[in-house]
């Protein structure tokens, strides 16, 4: 009789054996596909909201004083094509999302009221996109010409579609519409005004001119401010680069912990699974030691049996590993809209973990089955038929 068909037909018929193989296959599948889904949604989530903590490394003129970049008017600046030129090099990778920026402390603003007051300006050039990676979302401020974005004390100065208005060094009343007005708690960022870089330069009469910029450290394996120091001073030494650690840190102690969850949860549920299924599949040999031996009786050759067994282990595996991963799938998508809030609708199936469900679990299952197999190989027909 063809080993397959006799596969067939003893799975249909030890339905109930076969179903709770299947089920705890289908369970070894899902887990670590709902759980890696997730894990790829976490990661953007994360992204999504440290974005919301700024950019973590800062890029000065060398021979700053970062107490007087933060509490005085005047301080060193250098050229916004430096933006540019870190972007368009081949070499420099160790950072994302280059903003350049003019930061300045206003002493002399004039609110509609009346009032005098101090202010911060911030200007911000259009981010550089680093021509040698991949296309991300642009993060910081993107600032039209022509508008400004409002902190919040600033803002409850001026009415809802009153322009901001600002009297510039060449002594001209320069007016900007309002893009939008932010909430409370963005720092400095509270008491100041966002514009478009070439804005606050013709307002300051500092045309090309920036005094830091903003970047997003990467994970590198020297460490991130070193690496990101050494690629930035080759090109110009006469730069600084520093960190906002507990920023960088955040980021990459939550993508470590996912990392680690799923590095221990996957295995863990994939070999218990697996050794369940080699149990149940010692089982069902003990069951059918008479069948075995009739077979063998019938002229079977051990192979043939060793075959039969690991060839169920086969088909199971697949059958498992195929509903394992849609139903997966369908639980991270069902999850993760409870869970994420910017990126549930950005959860998609990932179709290389489709490719590892059809090879993985099969050969999971067919090595679970091995040794079952090999028991059921070495079954004598002689002894089992005689002792029934």
């Amino acid at each position: 009789m063809n080993p397959w068909k006799l596969v067939i037909k003893e799975l249909l018929y030890r339905k109930v054996s076969s179903v709770i193989i299947l089920i705890t296959v289908i369970v070894a599948g899902t887990v670590p596909v709902a759980v890696y889904t997730l894990s790829k949604a976490s990661e953007d989530e994360t992204r999504k909201i440290m974005r919301e903590q700024g950019l973590n490394l800062y890029i000065f003129p060398g021979g700053t004083n970062l107490i007087d970049f933060y509490t005085v008017n005047h301080t060193l600046t250098f050229p916004d094509s430096y933006v540019d030129v870190l972007a368009e090099s081949k070499t420099f990778d160790a950072v994302r999302h280059l903003t350049g920026i003019l930061q300045v402390r206003f002493p002399e603003w004039t609110d509609p009221n009346g009032s005098l007051q101090q202010i911060m300006l911030f200007g911000y050039k259009d981010e550089a996109i680093q021509k040698y990676l991949p296309r991300q979302e642009i993060m910081g401020y993107d600032v039209p010409a022509g508008k400004v974005v409002l902190g919040y004390f600033v803002s409850k100065n001026i009415r809802e579609g009153d322009p901001f208005k600002i009297r510039g060094t060449d002594g001209i009343e320069y007016s900007f519409g309002v893009s939008s007005r932010l909430e409370e708690g963005k720092g400095m960022m509270d008491q100041g005004v966002a514009f478009n870089l070439n804005d606050l330069q013709k307002l300051l009469g500092m045309p090309g001119q920036i005094n830091r910029i903003e970047a997003l450290g990467c994970v590198c394996h020297d460490g991130r401010i070193k690496n990101a120091r050494k690629q930035v001073q080759s090109i110009f030494p006469g730069l600084e680069v520093t960190e906002l650690g507990n920023i960088a840190d955040a980021r990459e102690n939550q993508r470590l912990m996912m990392n680690k969850y799923g590095a221990f949860i996957i295995p863990f549920v994939m070999i218990s699974c697996l050794l369940i299924a080699g149990m149940l599949f010692y089982q069902n040999v003990l069951i059918r030691k008479r069948e075995i031996g009739l077979l063998k009786a019938m002229g079977n050759s051990d192979i043939m049996i060793f075959f039969i067994i690991l060839m169920k282990g086969f088909l199971l595996g697949l059958a498992g590993g195929i509903a394992g991963f849609f139903l997966g799938t369908f639980l991270a998508e069902y999850i993760g809209q409870e869970i994420f809030r910017f990126t549930a609708r950005n959860i998609r199936p990932v179709r290389m973990l489709f490719y590892y469900c059809l090879l993985l679990f099969p050969l999971l299952l067919m090595i679970g089955s091995w040794i079952p197999a090999l028991l059921a190989s070495r079954i004598d027909a002689a002894r089992t038929l005689s002792e029934e």
